[in-house]
């Protein structure tokens, strides 16, 4: 469950919370706390919305559905942060506090008795997720390293008697300190060079609530959050003329379509072994070819060791796996083409090259086939495509 506002811009708040619930294979459900006016650029407008109102979603939510993890959003005043507290103790939830007090630029975005309303609120909380300003207000200590985030998280971790993970951000290259029951943890992410993070605080501490559903610890779910989160910014969505939001779809998405790119040269090596002269026509005696197949997220999956000619028969030699060192895998990535196919430079590659059945080049921009260290590479957007350049080149 989400207690959170509404981000009419998409990007942050209960619309990325669900995003990533749905995403990671949780259901969701909300408590809407705020409206706002908002795009990339900013917040435009809030509408807070009516105690009894943030009330009846609560009581109708919890007596028939009955979710036992939520995480919060925006809690825009102290008067609403004490219902949550008072609903969150009704009813035995176990919360993943995001102690939304400070933005990413460091302006405060609520006043002092929301802030000490929140304090009260950590103390029933399973974790809080303060990024490094938010810890900063928390503890009345400046952040600027990583010995700062931890001598942070102690303190918050001591002072309210809660599990901590303070978010050190892009400016600490994207490493977090959390204490979990007393032990320390550091999370480390890639150093992503975007202005795209709109959102990622939502995703992370939505990330962890949903881990928490599905049956992970406490720590578990930290590690694979922050791994989402990092997937999520690494994959972000240049949209707006601000701050562009994560993609809490890109994590799932990459895996489908690396499995749909494992497919399509299943497909592939079907047709072409039912059809072996569609390659043992275009190979050398005892050649080797292989296949690629590249996803919209630069990975690239091919076979372990490719595809063997001997006399008129071939033989697929190991198994397909993704992102693996290999000459066409490297081919695929340099120049951007979702199928390639390896072949040897054969006299009838050549002569169908001169007959204008083929085009071949070296930048990769124009053509059918890239030749380059001795070898061709035959490229298709789609398994259709190759198969018909195949039969066209063994006429």
């Amino acid at each position: 469950m989400t207690i959170a506002g509404s981000d009419s811009g998409g990007g942050a708040g209960l619309q990325a919370d669900l995003k990533t619930f749905t995403s990671l294979g949780v259901f969701g459900t909300t408590i809407v706390t705020g409206l706002t006016a908002q795009n990339t650029q900013g917040v435009y407008k809030v509408l807070e919305v009516p105690l009894d109102f943030i009330e009846a979603q609560f009581d109708v939510v919890m007596k028939d559905l009955s979710p036992q993890f939520a995480k919060t959003g925006m809690l825009a005043n102290s008067a609403i942060v004490k219902l949550v507290e008072k609903k969150v103790l009704e009813y035995s939830i176990k919360l993943v506090l995001d102690p939304v007090m400070v933005a990413k630029s460091g302006d405060q975005l609520v006043t002092e008795d929301t802030v000490e309303a929140l304090k009260s609120l950590m103390k029933h909380s399973l974790i809080t997720t303060p990024n490094k300003f938010e810890a900063e207000k928390l503890t009345s200590q400046k952040i600027n390293s990583i010995e700062d985030l931890m001598k942070a998280a102690k303190t918050i971790y001591e002072e309210h008697g809660v599990n901590v993970v303070v978010k050190g951000g892009s400016t600490l290259g994207g490493v977090d300190v959390a204490i979990i029951n007393g032990n320390v943890i550091t999370l480390r992410g890639d150093e992503i060079n975007t202005t795209n993070t709109h959102g990622s605080g939502d995703v992370f501490s939505a990330a962890i609530t949903a881990y928490l559903a599905k049956g992970e610890t406490l720590e578990n779910a930290l590690r694979l959050a922050k791994n989402y989160v990092n997937e999520s910014i690494k994959f972000s969505l240049s949209l707006g003329k601000g701050h562009g939001p994560v993609d809490p779809f890109a994590p799932v998405e990459r895996i489908v379509e690396r499995e749909q790119a494992r497919s399509t040269i299943e497909k592939i090596l079907w047709r072409i072994e039912k059809e072996p002269e569609l390659l043992t026509t275009l190979l050398d005696e005892e050649d080797k070819s292989n296949l690629a197949v590249a996803t919209s997220y630069g990975d690239v999956a091919s076979l372990a060791g490719g595809i063997i000619r001997y006399l008129d028969k071939l033989k697929l030699d190991g198994p397909i796996l993704v992102n693996i060192n290999n000459k066409v895998t490297e081919v695929a990535r340099k120049y951007n083409k979702k199928i390639v196919l390896s072949l040897t430079v054969t006299d009838r590659l050549l002569k169908k090259a001169e007959e204008g059945k083929i085009i071949p080049t070296t930048s990769g921009k124009i053509g059918d086939v890239i030749i380059e260290g001795g070898r061709a590479y035959l490229t298709a957007y789609n398994c259709e495509e190759l198969i018909g350049k195949l039969r066209d080149l063994v006429k």
